[in-house]
C-alpha cells in the first residue's frame, strides 16, 4: 500500500508539472486564421503555429496556409489578441512555412533535439483542434523515422509526396492541430504536429524539428527550399525479404526509369542499374535512396556507386532541384 501511495504521489506530481509546463509554453503558441475567396464566397480555415523568434517569426505547416493572391492570414494569441501576419516563406515539399507578425518582443518556444527522442517518452500536442483553441493532449512517442504521404498541389495536379523522418505519437491530433508544437516533458519543442491517420485511432505524426531547423535559414532567406531531385523511379532490393532471398546485392535500389533533364540522366544512370551507395555511404534500411538525395545540397556533385551487368561503376553529377512538374513515383 505504501508503494502504491508513493507511486500515486509521484504521478500527481508529474501531472502538476505538466500544468506548469503548459503555462510556460502556451503564450508562444498561436492560432492561425486563414481567409480566402472561394468561387466568389469567403472561406476560412484554422491551424496552429508557434513563435520561435522574439521578433515575430512563426513556424507552422505549409498546408495550413491558403493559396491565392486574395488570401489573408492572421494569428490569434493565447491572450486573445489578433494580429495580421505575412508569409515569409513556404516549403511545399517539406510542409513547413514561416510567418511574420509585427510587434513584439513575443514569447518563444525552446527548440529541442528530435534526434535524441526515445520510444515511450511523454509528449504534449498543443493547438486548436476543431477550433478548440489552447487545447492540450498528452501521449508518448510511439515511433520515429516514420514516412507519411503528404498531398502537394503541383503544376501537374495534386500528388502524394512522402514526408520522411516523422515522429509518431498517440497524443490526440485533429484538424486544427496542424502546425502546432509537439513538446517534451522538459518544455522543448521536438516536432511540428502535422497529420493523423483518418483510418485509425491514436496515430498522429509530427515533423521532426531537427530536420526543419536544418533548412530554416534557407526558407527565411529565399522564401522557399530547394530540394534535390535524382529523377528516377526505383525498387528496393532487401535481402531480408523472401522474394529477394539469394540476391547477390546488399540493400540497394534498382532503377526502373530514368527521367530526362534530371540528375540521374546527367550522371549516365540507366534502367536496371543497381545503386549501392551515395557519396561512399552504403544504402541501408535506415539510409534509403531518398535519404541520400536529401543529405546533399542542390548544386553539389554526387557520387553514385552502381553495379551494371556485373561491373561496379562510380558515376558523378551535380544535384538538380526538384522541378515544379514531377512524377509522384520519382525521387
Amino acid at each position: 500500500m505504501k508503494e502504491s501511495a508513493a507511486l500515486a504521489g509521484a504521478v500527481r506530481a508529474s501531472l502538476d508539472s505538466y500544468a506548469d509546463l503548459i503555462e510556460d509554453v502556451l503564450p508562444a503558441v498561436v492560432t492561425i486564421e486563414s481567409r480566402r475567396s472561394l468561387f466568389g464566397r469567403p472561406s476560412g480555415s484554422i491551424g496552429t503555429g508557434f513563435f520561435y523568434r522574439q521578433d515575430g517569426h512563426v513556424l507552422t505547416n505549409s498546408h495550413v496556409l491558403p493559396r491565392g493572391p486574395e488570401s489573408q492570414v492572421g494569428v490569434a494569441l493565447s491572450d486573445g489578441r489578433r494580429l495580421n501576419a505575412t508569409i515569409v516563406g513556404r516549403d511545399i515539399w517539406g510542409d513547413v512555412a514561416v510567418l511574420k507578425v509585427d510587434g513584439g518582443p513575443f514569447p518563444v518556444v525552446e527548440i529541442g533535439d528530435s534526434q535524441s527522442l526515445r520510444l515511450g517518452e511523454i509528449v504534449l500536442a498543443i493547438g486548436s483542434p476543431l477550433n478548440l483553441r489552447n487545447s492540450v493532449s498528452m501521449g508518448i512517442v510511439s515511433g520515429v523515422d516514420r514516412t507519411f504521404p503528404h498531398p502537394v498541389d503541383t503544376a501537374n495536379g495534386s500528388l502524394n509526396i512522402p514526408l520522411r523522418g516523422m515522429i509518431q505519437t498517440d497524443a490526440a491530433v485533429n484538424r486544427g492541430n496542424s502546425g502546432g508544437p509537439l513538446v517534451t516533458q522538459d518544455g522543448r519543442v521536438v516536432g511540428i504536429t502535422t497529420a493523423a491517420r483518418g483510418d485509425a485511432s491514436n496515430l498522429g505524426f509530427a515533423l521532426a524539428i531537427s530536420g526543419v531547423m536544418q533548412r530554416l535559414s534557407e526558407l527565411e532567406a529565399t522564401g522557399t527550399v530547394a530540394w534535390g531531385f535524382l529523377g528516377v523511379s526505383y525498387q528496393v532490393i532487401d535481402p531480408e525479404l523472401e522474394r529477394f532471398e539469394g540476391s547477390p546485392f546488399p540493400y540497394a535500389a534498382v532503377i526502373g526509369k530514368v527521367f530526362s533533364d534530371s540528375t540521374a540522366h546527367d550522371a549516365g544512370l540507366v534502367a536496371r542499374d543497381v545503386i549501392l551507395a551515395i557519396n561512399d555511404q552504403m544504402l541501408t534500411k535506415t539510409f534509403i535512396l531518398a535519404d541520400g538525395i536529401d543529405s546533399v545540397s542542390v548544386g553539389e556533385v554526387v557520387r553514385f556507386r552502381v553495379q551494371r551487368q556485373g561491373e561496379t561503376l562510380d558515376l558523378f553529377a551535380a544535384l538538380r532541384a526538384r522541378p515544379a512538374v514531377v512524377d509522384s513515383a520519382a525521387v
